[in-house]
């Protein structure tokens, strides 16, 4: 029976990993449900628990132990564990900060993520450096402490993020003092470049945060829609909005808003947030000046949240000084981070009876 496990595996080595990678993707997609849930976070703290210790075992090859137990076939399985680890632990990061995140802001980390996720099985040979895993694991543990510790503590904000940055330097600190007890000498050759590296990363991911370009986890955006009124029904929301053509399936709502002077318009958002994390978000009213080609910023207006709801904490925000043109509302944290943005045009009132439906929120 293993000498035809090692035949298949032999034979469709070069799918193998590709096909279990997107299988892994796929089934994160399902089962990745709430970034505060137990559940998910046993898989990724799991797949961390998978990586540390390959990496721990590959790194005593050069030990009594190593030359031991450790031959060639083990250590290809090790490397293929590592590997699938690395890919699962990317893809569910992904899926949380694409949740999280708005792609106008936060692509180039996101799109940095998928790449790293890809690139951990099509260049597999690449990643069998360890020197190269150690890092990618710290980065790893930056990726996710930075969310669950906001999920832990109930609060959010840049010292939240600053005290993440120091748990995961914490953490990458235990495991190297672990792989020195292993093999003493081949981390004082590589130490002084994994500690360069490491806080190289440490410094970049900050960067990237007071940039507003990491997306605001662990909070995310998971509804927005523009209407004509919004009616507190205790509990609920009763709306009015304009339905598309008929042809126009993908779409529910006009985004083509025919407003006269006296008139409101409400912007709508439902946002995620851990159970009993409270915190604010602002709506960001910008109109696009089509004369200088650039949006200006014409209201801010922020609404308090309280996470514990599976369908997002509800609320929304009014304008009723608007201009004709095309207009965006950025539901962002309030040091600049987007969730998600909204665009819809605003035209005037003319001959045209607005078609006006209701629906229950």
């Amino acid at each position: 029976m293993k000498g035809r496990i090692s035949q298949l595996h032999k034979k469709y080595k070069n799918i193998i990993m590709p096909v279990a990678l997107i299988g892994g993707f796929v089934v994160d997609i399902f089962t990745l449900n709430r970034i505060d849930q137990i559940f998910d976070n046993a898989i990724l703290i799991f797949h961390l628990i998978v990586v540390g210790l390959a990496i721990t075992l590959l790194y005593s090859r050069d030990t009594p132990f190593g030359t031991k137990f450790l031959n060639r076939k083990k250590i290809a399985w090790l490397q293929t564990a590592m590997v699938f680890s690395f890919g699962a632990l990317f893809s569910g990061f992904i899926i949380f900060y694409t949740r999280s995140g708005s792609l106008l802001t936060s692509w180039p980390f996101l799109l940095s993520m998928l790449i790293l996720m890809l690139s951990t099985e099509f260049r597999k040979r690449y990643f069998e450096k360890l020197t190269l895993q150690i890092v990618i694991y710290y980065l790893a543990i930056l990726s996710w402490v930075v969310f669950f510790v906001p999920v832990v503590i109930k609060k959010m904000g840049p010292l939240i993020f600053l005290l993440s940055t120091v748990l995961s330097l914490v953490l990458i600190g235990l495991f190297l003092a672990l792989l020195r007890r292993i093999n003493r000498e081949r981390l004082y050759v590589n130490g002084r470049k994994l500690i360069t590296q490491i806080v190289a990363i440490m410094i970049v991911f900050n960067g990237l945060y007071f940039l507003n370009i990491i997306p605001p986890i662990p909070l995310s955006l998971k509804y927005k829609s523009v209407y004509y009124d919004v009616e507190r029904l205790y509990p609920g929301y009763r709306v009015q909005y304009e339905s598309t053509a008929w042809y126009n399936f993908w779409r529910k709502r006009s985004q083509t808003m025919y407003w006269r002077s006296g008139e409101d318009l409400f912007v709508f958002t439902q946002v995620f947030a851990p159970t009993n994390l409270k915190t604010q978000v602002q709506h960001k009213w910008d109109w696009y000046n089509e004369s200088e080609r650039r949006w200006e910023e014409r209201s801010t207006i922020t609404l308090r949240i309280e996470g514990g709801r599976s369908d997002g904490y509800r609320g929304f925000s009014k304008k009723t000084n608007l201009q004709y043109g095309k207009w965006r509302v950025k539901t962002q944290t309030l040091t600049g981070q987007t969730l998600g943005v909204i665009d819809f045009d605003v035209e005037p009132y003319g001959p045209k009876i607005r078609e006006l439906k209701f629906e229950e929120l």
